[in-house]
């Protein structure tokens, strides 16, 4: 869950879309994002481990993952755990299959969480980020016959929406492309003369400034949403004229960081990494493994046949005239008329 908890803070905003993101603080049956996301990660863990909890180093509340799951387990009703447990257990014996299929013969040995800044060195031995690496629990393998380890990182993902593609990125500013500093810097420029009050207030007496004057917030969101596009609009340019006079690996890297399509550390030593996400449509849950680093790479060899294109706030990547990529520009907040300006990106 690392790569979307790190925009999934007080409110999200996304145009066109992508509009999947919610509020960390929202409610769908009762239980908050995070709750659910950091059960579905310590369940599906636990059932990847046999039904037994996994054995991990203490979070940043001095926890262990059995603590952890107790204290949130009292949290909610009854019915609500049983769902989010139900789908970690179906999440566990999809990944299960999926290391099966890609390993034959190998058998489970140990399964841990992973959800702190330097815990996944702690399993493979190879430094890495959360950025490099947002496995949220690694599962082991031996081999049949040499006995030799395989570490298997799962990044997990879990949504109630009915797509699969949620997002897998959150970028700063500067992945707006060569302008998006200036346009956001006129943009706030012009906020600040029409509504003077803002100047000089800190985040918490801007929100209260906007709450307050319900014509100011209206005039913020207005002008937010001009940003936007115009920011989507000028990078998409920019990337496509990129395109255009063959610095194609400037667009391939680029997009290479909306699709987190990266090798983990423990990836370049011969271990493994799938992205996991549990879903729902009108016929239940489902799963979805995806591999980052591998899934596109038939798309971003092919530079002549790769194209830009924005719409609204959105900038889109096609090949061979289909989108397969998205970068939604946002605010990291809507209720702060002077919020920074970001991004998220996703495969479709």
């Amino acid at each position: 869950m690392k790569s979307f908890k790190s925009f999934l803070n007080e409110e999200i905003y996304f145009d066109d879309d992508l509009t999947e993101a919610v509020d960390d603080a929202s409610k769908e049956h009762g239980v908050s994002n995070n709750t659910k996301g950091v059960l579905h990660e310590i369940l599906t863990g636990k059932h990847l481990n046999n039904g037994k909890h996994m054995e991990m180093h203490v979070n940043e509340h001095g926890e262990t993952p059995v603590q952890t799951h107790d204290r949130l387990k009292k949290s909610i009703h009854p019915n609500d755990y049983k769902r989010i447990d139900a789908n970690a257990k179906s999440a566990a014996n999809h990944i299960k299959k999926h290391i099966e299929s890609t390993h034959p013969g190998h058998t489970v040995h140990a399964v841990t969480h992973t959800s702190k800044p330097g815990d996944t060195e702690k399993v493979t031995g190879h430094k890495a980020t959360q950025k490099e690496d947002s496995s949220d629990v690694y599962v082991s393998t031996k081999h049949p016959k040499t006995g030799k380890v395989t570490h298997h990182g799962v990044s997990l993902k879990v949504s109630d929406n009915s797509s699969k593609n949620i997002p897998s990125s959150s970028l700063g500013m500067e992945s707006g492309g060569s302008k998006a500093k200036e346009h956001f810097a006129a943009h706030k420029a012009a906020i600040q003369k029409a509504h003077p009050q803002l100047v000089g207030k800190n985040k918490d007496q801007r929100k209260e400034a906007a709450k307050a004057d319900p014509k100011m917030h209206a005039d913020v969101k207005e002008r937010n949403k001009v940003l936007l596009h115009k920011v989507a609009h000028s990078h998409a340019a920019e990337l496509q004229h990129h395109l255009d006079t063959g610095n194609h690996e400037h667009v391939v890297k680029h997009i290479r960081e909306v699709l987190h399509a990266h090798k983990t550390p423990a990836q370049e030593k011969g271990h493994s990494f799938i992205k996991h996400t549990t879903y729902q449509t009108a016929k239940g849950v489902q799963h979805h493994a995806s591999s980052p680093s591998e899934d596109h790479e038939h798309i971003l060899k092919d530079h002549k046949n790769l194209s830009v294109k924005s719409s609204g706030g959105s900038v889109h990547f096609y090949h061979n005239g289909k989108k397969f990529a998205s970068q939604a520009h946002k605010f990291d907040s809507q209720s702060d008329p002077l919020s920074s300006l970001k991004s998220a990106g996703k495969a479709v």
